[in-house]
């Protein structure tokens, strides 16, 4: 789950499009069609992502195949991103039951859970992601579960697990801003506040358009006490396509903007 932006996404779609034009009964294929829709919705909103299209491809592809955990994995996602939670929940379910190693039911399902403030699930199953593939998002998110429960003790432990994993990433990606932002963070929560800023604002200049990017320095500055600079930031992400309202409202990296003005007004009611 490393750096996708919008332009390989595209890229990505065209590609599952093709191979569907080769083949018409490629549930992989249909299930890749529908999680790129998807991740276009969670990531770019402006990128004008098709979510009946992620609806269409994600069916068909259980229609194809209604054993490929991909498929319902897809399905789930789909399913999350139109806001149809409890379907979400029996498609992931589902996904995982035949799959003990799918990856990715287990972490959108947890960041279904994260979403919905439901942080004890959401740890659970970032953390059994976690141990279904290595990976710096899944790490990342697990520490925030447990800082959002009160576990100074697992939110330290998890944090540092990400950032051993997200080094390794950046190694072989140093080109990775989205998880140029998550060193930071990491770095930042476990006291090193100086090397963690720096990682910030290399993470902006390595892609300045990424609407995620802006949104994850924007959490960072609002937990080390930069007011003025995560509002700045987080009002550049929303401008540039970052409008998921219901993950920014429930983020408890924000807690200290959430009676600012400048915050409230986001989203105006």
């Amino acid at each position: 789950m490393g750096f996708i932006g919008p332009h390989r996404l595209q890229f990505a779609l065209e590609l599952f499009t093709k191979a569907i034009e080769v083949d018409p009964e490629y549930a992989l294929a249909h299930a890749g069609v529908a999680d790129c829709c998807s991740l276009l919705k969670m990531y770019y909103p402006l990128a004008n992502a098709d979510l009946e299209r992620a609806d269409r491809a994600s069916r068909r592809a259980l229609d194809l195949d209604p054993d490929l955990p991909e498929a319902h994995a897809a399905r789930g996602f789909a399913l999350f991103q139109m806001q149809r939670h409890q379907e979400a929940e029996t498609a992931f379910e589902t996904a995982i039951r035949l799959d003990t190693k799918q990856f990715e039911a287990r972490y959108f399902f947890a960041r279904m859970r994260f979403q919905q403030g439901r942080f004890l699930e959401a740890v659970q199953l970032f953390e059994d992601a976690c141990r279904a593939r290595e990976d710096y998002q899944a790490s990342y998110f697990a520490a925030q579960s447990y800082a959002a429960l009160g576990s100074d003790v697992g939110a330290r432990a998890a944090y540092g697990r990400a950032l051993e994993i997200v080094k390794r990433h950046l190694d072989l990606n140093p080109d990775d801003p989205r998880a140029g932002t998550v060193r930071a963070c990491c770095h930042c929560r476990l006291g090193e506040r100086t090397e963690g800023l720096e990682w910030a604002e290399r993470a902006l200049a390595i892609d300045p358009s990424d609407a995620g990017v802006r949104y994850n320095v924007a959490c960072l500055f609002a937990l080390e006490g930069e007011t003025n600079r995560a509002l700045e930031c987080l009002q550049q992400a929303v401008a540039a396509g970052f409008g998921n309202q219901e993950w920014i409202e429930k983020d408890p990296d924000l807690e200290s903007l959430h009676d600012h003005p400048t915050f409230k007004a986001l989203f105006p009611s």
